[in-house]
């Protein structure tokens, strides 16, 4: 009898343990028997017509083996109304990771939808849903709205960022590119003005207004904000002589170069210069230049 007793509480202990322990597998493994779907970073939004790429995870614990499990993509906007439906069938083991290309309709408005997957595979009881948001939007130019908006601002505050930077450049180099008239300069002077004026003129495109601050450091010689020269109240010659070193100074021209090619510059004027005999005086001073600086 006791040991009668003995089988029988052994042959229960077995049985409540495999309805124990089986009962827990089965409901375990319904409880991990499920599918997620997730957006890729960058495609949290898609145009119409166009495809939307999703992470798709199954997970299957409540068989052993290859199962065929069936997952029905469904479009839906959000008063739930079924927009667009699809089935496709994928064999899983244990779990299955894979990227899904969503078609969306190319007739939906932009707004908020929402995708879903449904999991079925065999003897499951209750289906495994996954559901999770996205954003239509128009495209332009192939971006959207916003992406376009931002890289119109980049391209308008480059430009701008360029205009400014050439402007403040120019305006520190800016300069009157007129040459002058001196109708007003004493006669005998009036070639020593006008060469001056036009070596100033041929270095501020090379220096900018530093030009002008070196013509006005020279002891007798006054010189306008625009390159215009106000007085000479010393020897002409001698202000040329040190205007001309001053600028070989700086670039490493040679002066009787400049001076010739200021008088170029001048020649090619008709407008400046009206007649022949003007001319005659300033390339004599040129040459008197010459002399000066060979002497020198």
């Amino acid at each position: 009898m006791i040991i009668k007793s003995r089988q029988k509480l052994f042959f229960y202990f077995l049985f409540l343990s495999f309805i124990i322990f089986g009962a827990n597998d089965f409901i375990f493994a319904q409880e991990l028997s499920k599918i997620e779907v997730t957006t890729i970073d960058q495609f949290q939004k898609v145009a119409p017509g166009e495809s939307l790429p999703v992470s798709m995870k199954l997970f299957n614990m409540g068989g052993s083996g290859r199962v065929d499990v069936e997952i029905t993509y469904r479009i839906e906007d959000a008063q739930k109304n079924v927009l667009s439906e699809e089935l496709e069938t994928v064999a899983v083991e244990t779990t299955a990771s894979f990227i899904k290309q969503v078609k969306i309709p190319p007739d939906l408005k932009p707004g908020k939808y929402f995708i879903l997957a449904d999991m079925k595979y065999p003897d499951q009881k209750v289906p495994a849903v996954s559901r999770m948001p996205f954003q239509i939007e128009y495209k332009y130019f192939g971006f959207f709205r916003d992406q376009l908006i931002i890289l119109a601002a980049i391209v308008i505050g480059c430009i701008i960022l360029i205009l400014l930077v050439a402007y403040f450049i120019n305006k520190r180099r800016k300069i009157v590119v007129s040459q002058f008239e001196y109708k007003n300069a004493p006669p005998p002077l009036k070639p020593y003005f006008e060469l001056i004026s036009d070596i100033i003129l041929t270095m501020r495109l090379h220096l900018g207004d530093k030009a002008l601050a070196i013509a006005n450091s020279i002891i007798g010689l006054k010189v306008a904000d625009n390159g215009e020269v106000l007085a000479i109240d010393k020897e002409p010659m001698e202000i040329v002589t040190l205007l001309t070193m001053q600028y070989e100074k700086n670039l490493g021209y040679k002066g009787i170069n400049l001076s010739q090619k200021a008088l170029a510059t001048r020649q090619n004027s008709t407008k400046l210069i009206e007649d022949k005999i003007e001319y005659q005086k300033t390339a004599k001073l040129l040459d008197d230049v010459h002399k000066y600086f060979v002497k020198k």
